[in-house]
């Protein structure tokens, strides 16, 4: 054991380690970085609009993650898009699916030997950000650059990690996890956690595989809690979200403990599976080549996509168990089928009528939301608000999307007509939605300043929000279902609402000479009651158009 600690230079060679982890994994983020800012907004409406079933999603998950070198990028940008409204959980599957077989592009290209050329890799790089001026080829610099600096930090850590190996305590604590793989499970879960990359894991895996100290069964195990350890990242963005969110981060974490569960069952049969093909293509050198790491992830993900797509609505209805919706709000799955646009722009629109159905029903959970919160301090209730109002604009500019599109074909003068309401319906529950948020933000900041309501202030606003909830449901109700008379009694009711504003305004006035009130309290009242009257002015606006054959512009408030 002594000759062997003189034989080594501890400083450099943990200098080296330690360095060189640091510049891969610095390289790894700058490129997953740089590619996302060079794909920029156009990564959300590739999945937004190219996912609508799940055979789909796989394709453009495995070519977004491919691209950004990320899938936990991926799966968070997912989480992000099924929490906004913009994609249904079935889709979401697809594109989780996808990702997982798309991160073995990493873990491909590093067995790759392009280390050699890493210093003039970084060095184009460099060229790129500093001598062109140009953002686009700034980034492609910086991706280039962080692609080079990946392979430099692990040819660094490499050479040092050899040395490593040749030592009797570390060589059996890596033969250790070939006799308990289930060690190298759990390695594998903490390091990937720890580093949030299990691109950056199987990388220093590969390194370690390629000095002949770690044997394949044990390598196979920690590539198994690697794919573990990647679902936190969409643990994590899915933390204070719908239950749609959190849903879709559960259904990473199934597909990859699943996978993991079976693998680990035939662990064995599996290695030797992977030993035997590895040695048809890199012959008897594959028990130090770093591609035999690669060909075991890229498999663990093929047959698992493989083995659980025919699953997809089962796993669907499972996490719907498991994760309940409470006190949230019920949307349905709504695809815009773009396909029906050129076919039947009849059917097309009834399909956008479905998806504003939806939009209306968030309104109303919002109402709810915010009635909840300004009569109580639970501060869920302005959490869900909030989410309920980023709900409302992701589905706005997906409506809006789909109905121009319909409207870029010849269509009937009935059918421009629906048209042009629909657009004017969902920009009123868009601006409800604003509305909403202000009332929500307002409350936030009483409830911050401990400031009470008066009594009789109090008593007012909720005979306001009572009377704006059926206001709501009946302009809903009225333009889904055409029905006129109930439009009549929402338009008659915008008058009786405008008074009753008027009137609680005056006597809020009087409180304030009363000295009843303080000033600070004044203003926000004020504020409170004008966001209520345009929430009423916006129900009516979409009450307009039911009344009116033709579309129009008239008498309605903007």
């Amino acid at each position: 054991m002594g000759l062997y600690t003189l034989a080594i230079d501890w400083k450099t060679t943990v200098f080296a380690i330690v360095g060189g982890l640091g510049i891969f994994l610095f390289g790894i983020n700058m490129m997953s970085e740089s590619l996302k800012k060079l794909a920029g907004s156009k990564l959300k409406l590739i999945l937004e609009k190219s996912t609508n079933t799940p055979l789909k999603g796989i394709f453009v998950g495995i070519i977004i993650t491919g691209l950004i070198q990320s899938s936990s990028a991926t799966s968070a940008l997912v989480v992000g898009l099924v929490r906004a409204g913009l994609m249904t959980l079935p889709q979401a599957v697809g594109v989780i699916f996808g990702a997982n077989i798309g991160t073995t592009v990493t873990s491909v290209l590093i067995g790759l030997k392009i280390g050699e050329y890493a210093l003039p890799i970084m060095f184009v790089g460099s060229v790129l950000i500093f001598f062109i001026k140009k953002r686009k080829i700034q980034e492609l610099g910086k991706t280039i650059l962080g692609f080079g600096m990946l392979f430099y930090g692990l040819e660094t850590m490499g050479g040092a990690l050899k040395q490593l190996v040749e030592l009797p305590a570390f060589e059996s604590m890596l033969l250790a996890v070939a006799d308990h793989p289930i060690l190298g499970v759990l390695v594998g879960v903490g390091t990937t956690v720890v580093v949030q990359s299990s691109s950056a894991t199987i990388g220093i895996l590969q390194q370690l595989y390629a000095t002949g100290g770690v044997p394949l069964i044990g390598a196979i195990a920690i590539v198994l809690g690697d794919n573990i350890g990647t679902t936190v990242t969409s643990i994590m963005a899915s933390i204070g979200g719908t239950s749609a969110a959190k849903r879709t981060a559960s259904i990473h974490v199934m597909f990859n403990l699943i996978g993991t569960i079976v693998f680990f069952i035939l662990l064995r049969p599996y290695t030797n599976l992977i030993a035997w093909i590895a040695e048809g293509i890199f012959g008897p050198d594959y028990l130090i080549d770093k591609l035999t790491v690669s060909l075991a992830h890229v498999t663990f993900n093929i047959i698992t996509v493989l083995l659980l797509f025919g699953f997809v609505k089962q796993m669907v209805w499972l996490v719907s168990k498991i994760i309940p919706s409470k006190n949230e709000i019920e949307v349905d799955d709504v695809v815009l089928e773009d396909h029906l646009i050129k076919e039947s722009p009849d059917l097309a629109l009834e399909n956008a009528k479905k998806a504003i159905v939806n939009m209306g029903n968030v309104a109303r959970g919002m109402f709810e939301y915010a009635f909840n919160y300004s009569f109580g301090t639970d501060i869920k209730n302005f959490e869900m608000g909030i989410q309920c109002e980023e709900m409302i604009d992701g589905m706005e500019d997906k409506i809006h999307n789909y109905l121009v599109k319909i409207g870029a074909n010849d269509l009937e003068d009935r059918q421009i007509q629906q048209l042009a309401k629909d657009i004017d319906t969902i920009t009123d529950l868009e601006r409800i939605g604003d509305h909403l948020e202000n009332i929500l933000e307002f409350f936030q900041e009483r409830h911050d300043n401990k400031m009470e309501l008066h009594e009789e202030a109090r008593v007012d606003l909720l005979d306001l929000f009572d009377f704006l909830r059926m206001s709501l449901k009946d302009a809903l109700q009225a333009y889904i279902n055409k029905d006129k008379l109930l439009a009549r009694d929402v338009n008659i009711r915008e008058d009786v609402l405008d008074k009753k504003v008027k009137q609680y305004r005056k006597k809020h006035i009087n409180r304030i000479q009363d000295r009843a009130c303080s000033e600070t309290e004044a203003g926000f009242y004020v504020d409170i009651l004008s966001n209520l009257e345009r929430i009423g002015d916006h129900c009516n606006n979409m009450v307009i158009n039911v009344l009116s054959d033709d579309f129009t512009h008239d008498d309605r408030f903007f």
